[in-house]
């Protein structure tokens, strides 16, 4: 995955810039990772009326239940990433796809 320097301010919904992006969940204590369609968790957030599109990345960690399956520690940090096979002529082509 190569992650996606997004900032500290960013948002669920900001998904939307980075075509094909994950957004990855990854544990601040031993770097374990994975990732999630972002569509699915906003979703799910709008569902439980916990979120929204304007939802911060670092709230989306916090909502997090479960410890990690590597050190069971439960130190989320969130942002988004490129899944390994999408490259950017691959971004810029799923780019001209939504936009026409």
């Amino acid at each position: 995955m190569r992650r996606i320097a997004a900032g500290p301010t960013a948002v669920i919904g900001d998904f939307r810039r980075y075509p094909g992006c994950r957004l990855l969940l990854s544990c601040g204590a031993c770097g374990w990772t994975k990732s999630y369609n972002a569509e699915r968790i906003l979703a799910r957030l709008l569902e439980l009326k916990t979120g929204g599109h304007a939802t911060r990345l670092d709230q989306v960690a916090k909502r997090v239940q479960w410890p990690c399956p590597g050190c069971h520690r439960m130190h989320w940090k969130a942002g988004f990433a490129y899944p390994a096979y999408i490259d950017a002529g691959e971004v810029r082509r799923q780019a001209a796809r939504y936009r026409n």
